[in-house]
C-alpha cells in the first residue's frame, strides 16, 4: 500500500479495491456501520469507535466512484469553511454572528471562528429542527384524531 502513496499524500486506489469497495456497499445496503474491528498482523483485535467506524465507512462508499477527499478540522476556521460547516451562505453566517448564535473573532479584517463553537451550532441546529419535526408530527397526529372525530358526526369543521 505504501507504494501508492503520492508525495502530496494522495493514495492511488487499484480496481481490486474499488471492486472490495463495491462487494462491502452492496451488503451493507443502506445500513450504516456503527462499529468496526481491526486485526492487527500479531493477532490483536482492536475496536474502532462509532467516529472511526464512520469515517471508514464514507470512504468505502466514495472509493467506487473515485470521489474521496479528506482534510482534518482546523481550530480555527474562515467564514467561508464556517459556513460550508453550518450548510448556510456566508451572508447568513454573519447574520447568525450579529444576532449573538455564533461567536467570532478578528484577524485582521478577517472573523474567524472556533471549530467548538460551529460544532455547536451545527448540533443545536439539528436538535432544533428534530424538535420542530416532532412538534410538527404531534399537530399531524391531531388533526387527523380531528378530522376522525366530525367525520363521526356526519360533517366536517373546518379550522
Amino acid at each position: 500500500m505504501a507504494q501508492n502513496v503520492l508525495a502530496n499524500g494522495s493514495l492511488l486506489v487499484d480496481d481490486a479495491v474499488r471492486r472490495d469497495a463495491e462487494k462491502f456497499i452492496e451488503q451493507a445496503h443502506d445500513r450504516n456501520v456503527t462499529e468496526g474491528f481491526f486485526t492487527l498482523d500479531d493477532g490483536t483485535t482492536l475496536k474502532l469507535d462509532r467516529n472511526l467506524a464512520e469515517l471508514l465507512q464514507f470512504v468505502i462508499r466514495g472509493l467506487p466512484s473515485g470521489s474521496v477527499s479528506m482534510q482534518s478540522v482546523p481550530a480555527e476556521m474562515t467564514s467561508t469553511t464556517a459556513a460550508s460547516v453550518l450548510g448556510v451562505s456566508r451572508p447568513t453566517l454573519m447574520k447568525m454572528v450579529n444576532d449573538g448564535l455564533l461567536a467570532s473573532h478578528k484577524v485582521g479584517a478577517h472573523h474567524r471562528f472556533k471549530h467548538e463553537d460551529v460544532s455547536a451550532l451545527v448540533e443545536a441546529r439539528r436538535a432544533a429542527r428534530l424538535e420542530a419535526f416532532a412538534k410538527l408530527r404531534e399537530l399531524d397526529e391531531a388533526l387527523e384524531l380531528h378530522e376522525t372525530t366530525d367525520e363521526h358526526d356526519g360533517h366536517w369543521d373546518t379550522l
